[in-house]
């Protein structure tokens, strides 16, 4: 299932969380590989469990300026889970972690 379809179905979340899937990327020596999605995203954190890797989605609300209504944006956040740490998949648990890693980055890099 897509992230679109996700979120067609279930109308009323706007927040998801999932493992990545693998993608096949072309290099610039048009050579396709088969990676993980956001794998550079994922490399950025440092060395870790790939186990632990999943992705936040965040279905941006329409009355937010970068709604496109022909093509809703969905904000993929790269996220790792601490090895004993289960995560359940519902906004009232999802919507308080995403705000505090946008919390934190905000105020790293302003």
């Amino acid at each position: 299932m897509t992230d679109e379809q996700f979120f067609q179905i279930f109308p009323d979340r706007n927040y998801h969380i999932r493992k990545p899937l693998k993608e096949v990327i072309i290099d610039k020596q048009r050579s396709a590989h088969i990676m993980d999605e956001c794998e550079a995203e994922f490399r950025s954190l440092g060395p870790h469990n790939k186990d632990r890797r999943r992705l936040l989605l965040y279905r941006v609300p329409p009355d937010n300026p970068h709604y496109n209504p022909a093509k809703p944006p969905i904000l993929k956040v790269p996220f790792l889970m601490f090895a004993d740490e289960s995560i359940e998949d519902d906004d009232a648990t999802l919507a308080p972690i995403l705000h505090g890693i946008m919390e934190d980055a905000r105020q790293r890099y302003g």
